[in-house]
């Protein structure tokens, strides 16, 4: 069984919706969860889920039982799978309906229990961070206290690069930052944790529709070098920041003079003119990286992300396409050149 979910249950029918399009009929959601079980059998490596927030693959279900029994069940299946003397990326996390996604309560028992059976075949868990070079298990506890657990191996990780979140139940919640000049910071912090790469000082990043400047801000406040173009001036004090190169100009017709490590967009436009842009920065190869937003009129405009996953799948960059838990109406597509 594949375990989809979603970034809330307000989700679930458009995700329902893109699993019958794309894949299979044969999906159920579960009612008043953010969650979509899709039959075992289903081939969904290298595809493109844009309203999911992550996945467990292939996943086995040990039913209700003692926390010790239900741990041993899942280990007898799972240690095999993994080779001894090694690190992986470890999730253990609840799926309730008061609380959303939760780790503590019968999720961290579970958790102690797991990383402890681990051990004694010398295989350990990260205890911060997530490395998708590292091979992934994922620990539900379903509401009905069933726990279904996902094992990949890090060719899988490859396989299932998009569908795979560094993010506990694929929900975070990016750190509060005052100073920033619009609350869009937000999505830009979350696309590279979820990309697993961080711009970095001495980069070059072209922001298109910049402003007020929230993408831009973080782009200097990580130390790249940023040229940010928008018909309306950013925030005052990036204005004056001699490491930002304000033009103002169509970010439609904006063509690279040199070398781009970066280039960003939350402009608000329609999704065919965002296919524009990944046209001349993605297909045209003039970037390393990429992020841009996706938003939508309504829900009527939901197809074209067919037109997105086709981009993604034959271009050249690792993708990953997904609703952001920063997204309200959109989903971000993102990208490293491979």
């Amino acid at each position: 069984m594949h375990y989809i979910l979603c970034k809330d249950d307000k989700w679930t029918k458009e995700l329902v919706k893109e699993i019958r399009g794309e894949f299979t009929n044969e999906c159920e959601p579960l009612k008043g969860f953010p969650l979509v079980e899709i039959k075992a059998g289903v081939n969904l490596k290298a595809s493109y889920l844009a309203f999911s927030s992550t996945a467990l693959i292939n996943a086995e279900v040990v039913p209700e039982d003692s926390v010790g029994k239900q741990v041993s069940a899942a280990l007898e299946v799972v240690l095999p799978k993994i080779d001894e003397n090694t690190k992986i990326n470890c999730h253990v996390y609840a799926l309730t309906a008061k609380y959303g996604i939760l780790e503590t309560g019968r999720a961290d028992i579970v958790k102690g229990k797991v990383i402890s059976g681990l051990k004694k075949k010398n295989i350990y868990c990260l205890r911060k961070g997530f490395d998708r070079s590292l091979p992934f298990l994922q620990v539900l506890i379903l509401p009905d206290r069933s726990m279904a657990f996902s094992s990949l191996n890090t060719e899988e990780m490859n396989q299932y690069h998009s569908l795979i979140s560094p993010f506990v139940g694929g929900f975070n919640n990016v750190e509060d930052d005052k100073r920033a000049p619009s609350r869009a910071y937000r999505k830009i912090v979350e696309a590279q944790l979820l990309m697993g790469v961080e711009i970095s000082a001495g980069e070059l990043l072209v922001d298109l529709g910049a402003c007020p400047g929230g993408w831009t801000y973080i782009a200097r406040k990580q130390g790249a070098r940023v040229i940010a173009l928008d018909r309306s001036p950013l925030e005052e004090t990036l204005m004056q920041d001699p490491k930002v190169s304000f033009l103002k100009t169509d970010a439609f017709k904006y063509e690279a003079e040199e070398k781009v490590d970066w280039v960003v967009s939350d402009i608000i436009s329609a999704p065919e003119r965002i296919l524009e842009l990944i046209d001349y920065w993605v297909l045209g190869k003039h970037c390393t990286h990429f992020i841009f937003t996706i938003k939508f009129q309504g829900d009527k405009e939901y197809g074209i992300l067919e037109k997105f996953k086709k981009v993604a799948k034959e271009c050249d960059y690792r993708v990953i396409l997904k609703q952001l838990n920063a997204n309200k109406n959109e989903v971000t597509i993102m990208g490293s050149l491979t």
